[in-house]
């Protein structure tokens, strides 16, 4: 009896157990992500998504080298504002929260690193303005100032909101500091060290969070996870974002214009052209683009061009190489010298301006050697064509007859004696529509003929 009371106790909680709804984390990940309105979007529909779905928390993995200063303030507002726990996550191993990233990362809930990532570096640097009675370095020196002066208080308030270091945070922006995951801890910049997810859901069970939407205690272990990925247009955007792409657009566009140009009224050429070039004019919105590049591209364009109609031996297709790979070089302004933009380590790839510029080389110097033999080759029309070619005598030549040369019926003339029925001959000259030939060896005879 008593086993039977037992067993079915068991049975009763584990049919409770199996009603009871399984907990679940939302998970979204930004990977390399340039922090602009694309990125804004995303993590805008995961705290929408986390919300509605009634997940414990939304776990924002993030490796990003900075990006707009204005979607990192939208991004922090909404991170401040969200009635779900946001954990921000620096992940994998030896990722990056620079710059603008920084503060994403400081304004989750809960914030952690994976073991060999760093975070900081958050100084703003603005280019020189020009105008009014300062000097250019002085109005530099003073809108660099009141940058600084503001971006410090802003993570000095989430440092404070958060309970964080704001000492530490302050010199961050103010100094540069970059600090590795060991450090931010001790320094209180971030909560926790985690080696991956499952690791990180361990170490939040039953941390307690104050959110928008009051006071929760989090429930992670053995959480269920539910992956938030970026939508088709949102990835496509994303991908826009990267500065290797830009500048392939760039390229692609510009020589799309080289090809209609030497060869008007092709419909393919231009149309990928356009298209290219107005997803790079989007492409820039979202990226610092330098008007330096753009110009030193366009002059590269410009001299391909002139390569094709100009006999210069190969000097103006080596100037728009040293122009192409200038270009791509300076398409993006050094680190933190842009109004706006909040960024480290924003170029296009060495491999990608190297690979690119190889591609273009080789097409230049195959396209050259097929204009040299070209020049070389016998004209192929008119009556200077004929001349040297051989021919077989189709009647006997004696001295007029006809022969069969290059494929048609000719009158001919033999000017070195008769010429039999059969026998090959070689054009000499060609009056009109009559030529003159002589009898030549058969074994002389052009391979094919």
């Amino acid at each position: 009896m008593r086993r039977l009371v037992a067993f079915t106790c068991l049975a009763f909680l584990g049919f409770l157990s199996a009603q009871t709804p399984r907990s679940h984390v939302c998970y979204a990940v930004a990977q390399d992500a340039i922090v602009n309105p694309v990125l804004k979007d995303f993590l805008k529909r995961a705290i929408e998504t986390a919300q509605r779905d009634g997940a414990e928390c939304l776990v924002v993995q993030i490796t990003t080298p900075g990006g707009t200063v204005d979607a990192m303030q939208d991004i922090v507002r909404m991170f401040l504002q969200s009635p779900v726990p946001v954990v921000t996550y620096v992940a994998p191993i030896a990722g990056n929260a620079d710059s603008a990233g920084a503060f994403i990362v400081m304004a989750g809930h809960i914030a952690a690193m994976a073991p060999g990532s760093r975070i900081g570096a958050a100084h703003p640097v603005l280019l020189p303005i020009g105008g009014g009675e300062q000097s250019p370095s002085e109005a530099e020196r003073i809108m660099t100032e009141k940058a600084t002066q503001a971006v410090a208080a802003t993570i000095k308030a989430i440092a404070e909101l958060r309970g964080r270091n704001q000492k530490v945070a302050e010199r961050m922006v103010r100094e540069s500091l970059s600090l590795t995951a060991r450090e931010a801890v001790e320094q209180k910049i971030v909560d926790l060290i985690a080696d991956d997810l499952n690791d990180l859901l361990r170490k939040i069970d039953g941390r307690t969070v104050k959110t928008m939407a009051g006071i929760k205690t989090l429930h992670t272990r053995n959480a269920e996870v539910h992956e938030i990925r970026m939508s088709a247009k949102e990835t496509f955007l994303h991908f826009l974002s990267n500065p290797n792409i830009t500048y392939l657009l760039l390229l692609i566009a510009m020589f799309g214009f080289i090809l209609e140009i030497y060869n008007p009224g092709a419909i393919l050429p231009i149309t990928v052209a356009i298209i290219a070039f107005l997803l790079f004019l989007f492409s820039s919105t979202m990226l610092p683009v330098n008007v330096v590049g753009v110009l030193l591209i366009a002059a590269a364009a410009a001299f391909f061009i002139a390569e094709l109609f100009v006999t210069s031996h190969g000097v103006l297709a080596a100037a728009g190489l040293v122009s192409l790979l200038l270009g791509g070089y300076m398409l993006f302004p050094e680190p933190g010298s842009v109004p706006n933009f909040y960024a480290r380590h924003l170029r296009v790839a060495p491999g990608t301006l190297v690979g690119t510029s190889l591609i273009v080389g080789g097409l230049l110097v195959a396209a050259l050697v097929a204009v040299v033999r070209g020049q070389q080759r016998k004209p192929i029309v008119g009556q200077e064509w004929l001349i040297g070619q051989v021919g077989e005598a189709r009647t006997d030549l004696n001295p007029q007859g006809t022969v069969f040369v290059a494929g048609s019926w000719w009158t001919a003339e033999a000017v070195d004696g008769e010429v039999k029925a059969g026998e090959p001959v070689e054009v000499i000259a060609v009056e009109g529509l009559r030529l003159k030939v002589r009898r030549k060896p058969a074994e002389k005879r052009k391979v094919g003929e």
